[in-house]
């Protein structure tokens, strides 16, 4: 099972340097999918709603979007359930697959973003017009997990 899992720029160097995060990712659970009306948890549309949950829980703990995606096998559920939100831990660096990160021109929409929700949780968040429009105005750029020093630094 894949898991989005939000990091700040320590975390993610911690990781890839031999450190797994202790946090919370977002994963295709039931809950997830029932509360999303999902038909499967391989569904293209679960993956992007799963990485824009994993982007916003990101930007309300770290200030910043930025999303590892990792092979995860089953992890324990977590709350809020439907946002798919799961445990993460003991992952190793070879289980991402892909990095995802804002580029540097949407720094002031993402700052402006991060203010508006300031003290938020991830369910009202969702709903607020700031999160729908950061997440439909600045697209997230792909990484390979090799990169992860240039998103790090």
């Amino acid at each position: 099972m894949l898991v989005f899992v939000p990091l700040d720029r320590a975390g993610l160097a911690a990781w890839a340097t031999g450190r797994p995060p202790q946090t919370t990712g977002f994963a295709a659970t039931a809950s997830f999918l029932d509360a999303f009306g999902l038909p499967s948890p391989d569904d293209e549309d679960a993956e992007r709603t799963l990485l824009a949950i994993a982007s916003l829980a990101g930007l309300l703990s770290h200030g910043v979007r930025l999303v590892a995606v990792a092979e995860a096998g089953r992890p324990e559920r977590d709350e809020p359930a439907d946002f798919g939100a799961v445990q993460v831990s003991a992952l190793p660096w070879r289980a991402v697959s892909a990095l995802f990160a804002d580029e540097p021109a949407s720094a002031d929409a993402v700052a402006a973003a991060a203010s508006e929700l300031a003290g938020a949780e991830l369910p009202e968040a969702w709903d607020h017009p700031a999160a729908e429009q950061l997440l439909t105005s600045c697209d997230l750029l792909w990484h390979g997990s090799a990169e992860f020093e240039t998103l790090s630094g």
